[in-house]
């Protein structure tokens, strides 16, 4: 069984969400018992926290070009999870860089520690997308409005080259669709912040749907 590209996304988002509260969980440790060997912990924690957090970003940016995103909640969804990790890694980035040359404050680790229950909120976004609205999974009918694109084989040799053009690609459609919501030309679409209305099904194929396709029973004998 070949795993696809826009497959690793959901395969390497676990390390940041493992590593990075762990980081600021040493820190908040670190502050409040003065031991200064949990802040060699936390600071090593967030240096590989960050670093995954980098690659998984990539690797959704990625993957949001290479799914099916053709119901306006899905794709909205799928920008907010998008933009909230966008944040939330830059975040990170920050932190670790202060960390680098420096013990553990309070400041800093409460900014860790809040940056980290926003992350509880984006991973339920993700969830979302997945369970309720089908984005991503493979066997999705084609005329279904969620599913995926079937980018290529993860370990081919069209693989890197898609992971940094789609990458790229996903970072315009980010900045974009971000620049169209403050402008208040598009807003969000109901339900993407996931609360409200649940997903009411594909929009497409209904016709077909509402058609009477009722098996007519055996006949029975007249007596």
């Amino acid at each position: 069984m070949k795993m696809l590209l826009h497959e690793l996304h959901p395969s390497v988002v676990h390390a940041p969400l493992a590593l990075l509260p762990t980081a600021a969980v040493a820190d908040l440790i670190a502050v409040t018992s003065g031991d200064r060997s949990w802040a060699k912990v936390g600071r090593r924690f967030w240096v590989a926290g960050t670093v995954s957090a980098l690659f998984a970003g990539l690797a959704g940016l990625a993957a949001s070009q290479e799914v099916k995103l053709e119901e306006p909640r899905a794709r909205d969804m799928v920008f907010l999870h998008g933009l909230g990790n966008a944040c939330i890694t830059l975040g990170a980035v920050g932190v670790t860089l202060w960390r680098l040359g420096r013990p553990p404050s309070v400041g800093q680790t409460v900014v860790g520690l809040l940056a980290n229950a926003a992350a509880l909120y984006t991973a339920t976004l993700g969830g979302k997308m997945v369970y309720e609205l089908g984005v991503g999974i493979n066997p999705m009918p084609k005329d279904t409005v969620s599913g995926t694109l079937k980018g290529p084989p993860l370990l081919s040799r069209e693989a890197p080259r898609a992971l940094l053009r789609d990458g790229l690609q996903g970072v315009r459609w980010l900045f974009g669709r971000a620049k169209s919501l403050f402008s208040g030309a598009h807003p969000l679409e109901p339900g993407a912040k996931g609360f409200g209305r649940g997903y009411e099904g594909p929009t497409v194929g209904l016709e077909a749907l509402s058609r009477d396709t009722t098996v007519p029973g055996p006949e029975v004998p007249r007596v």
